[in-house]
């Protein structure tokens, strides 16, 4: 009966050095080594080892002598050349630029109107570790009608809970709270970021330009958030000395974040919309469209669901308000903003018709209405029977966009 091989190899484990035992699967010798405790066997480097001493190789081929062939023929060769990922000279990197902190859980501030009294109330899934910071905070109280936490409703008591808890809270604004203040707007859209040494919130004349040119509301969000990335990424440069970069500059930002082969074309090339739009509009800056470089977008084919898939997924929603919400995006093609912002008059049975006001665009538009659609609508309609919105939320109201599911269930 032939015997294994056992071969010696050595290798180094936190600048220690060792010797690993390597050899084909086999029961008994790997029982063998499992009654010598000085044996071990290292998860990183992945087989068993022992201490780098003349001694243990001795001890080794004594140890093995009768149950396998001791292979000392690569105890000390030079190992496979493996490929590591090295950049050189690159001055713009993108690791951790907006590190995000940790939440202990999301609260919901609900606007209320009690008599003359207007307050906050806090909303929150049953969270031990918010229970015990929302309990000790003497300007939060306990609602006894509503049965929840609550504070006034009053700028700076919001300015002030949003300071206190945006390290450990993920705080949410229902949409029937209407705020107007530029620096809560900021303090809520930077909230997930922690604000580490160098950190460079927004320039506040971004928003005040978004917002005073009537932009959309992911539109806004999605420029903040590449001005905040692009500024955060220079640490050692201030604001001003950003807000004087030249074409050339932002170009070298924008072909770095397309070198780094993390961000697709099309993010890339929103992020040339930000920067732009930042030097352009809010610095009056004279950079030429044509001197900034833009990417190639790719041209993918659109993913969609078949009538199967689509009958399997309606037929595993039991929720009534779900499954009109379903049925009228497959069969009309209507966007998810536009859906949650449908009241019942927009609803033309007559017609078969949908009226989409402030579409894509700030544009108004028709679009179609299927029979089946059109069923599953009225009988949600006359179990829920909704007042303004077509689809309401919970405190009533337009329906949230976070809860209303943005991915479609799975198949």
């Amino acid at each position: 009966m032939n015997k294994p091989i056992l071969y010696l190899n050595k290798a180094e484990q936190n600048n220690a050095q060792l010797i690993r035992l390597l050899y084909k699967p086999d029961k008994g010798l790997t029982e063998l080594i499992k009654r010598n405790d000085w044996i071990r066997f290292d998860a990183k480097i992945g087989s068993y080892c022992v201490k780098y001493e003349p001694k243990n190789i001795n001890l080794l081929k004594d140890l093995f002598s009768d149950h396998a062939i001791v292979n000392t023929f690569y105890l000390n060769a030079v190992p496979k050349l493996r490929a590591d990922e090295i950049e050189l000279n690159k001055e713009i990197r993108f690791n951790n630029i907006l590190p995000v902190r940790k939440k202990k859980g999301n609260i919901l501030l609900v606007p209320v109107k009690e008599g003359d009294n207007k307050t906050l109330l806090l909303k929150f899934k049953r969270n031990k570790a918010i229970y015990d910071i929302v309990s000790t905070r003497n300007y939060i109280t306990w609602n006894q009608k509503q049965k929840c936490y609550g504070m006034q409703a009053r700028l700076s008591m919001l300015k002030g809970f949003i300071r206190d808890f945006e390290a450990d809270v993920k705080i949410n604004i229902h949409h029937s709270l209407f705020i107007n203040d530029l620096e809560i707007k900021q303090m809520l859209l930077e909230q997930q970021y922690e604000k580490r040494a160098g950190f460079k919130s927004c320039p506040k004349e971004l928003l005040e330009c978004l917002y005073g040119g009537n932009y959309s509301k992911n539109t806004l969000q999605i420029y903040h958030y590449m001005v905040l990335r692009f500024i955060n990424t220079y640490k050692s440069a201030g604001i001003t000395q950003i807000n004087n970069f030249s074409e050339k500059q932002i170009n070298d930002y924008h072909l770095a974040l397309a070198q780094s082969k993390r961000y697709s074309p099309s993010s890339i090339n929103q992020s040339i919309n930000a920067v732009n739009f930042y030097f352009t509009k809010v610095l009056k800056v004279d950079h030429r469209k044509e001197d900034i470089a833009r990417p190639k977008k790719n041209r993918d084919l659109p993913e969609y669901y078949t009538c199967a898939e689509m009958k399997k997924i309606l037929n595993n929603i039991s929720n009534l308000k779900h499954k009109a919400m379903v049925m009228l995006m497959y069969s009309s093609g209507i966007r998810l903003e536009e859906l949650l912002r449908l009241k019942p008059a927009d609803i033309n049975s007559d017609s078969m018709q949908i009226f989409i006001r402030a579409s894509k665009g700030r544009t108004d538009r028709y679009t179609i209405l299927s029979k089946k659609a059109l069923e599953a609508l009225r009988v949600y309609f006359r179990e829920e029977k909704p007042k303004d919105y077509l689809f309401e939320g919970q405190f009533g109201g337009k329906y949230s966009r976070a809860v209303s599911g943005m991915y479609w269930p799975k198949l």
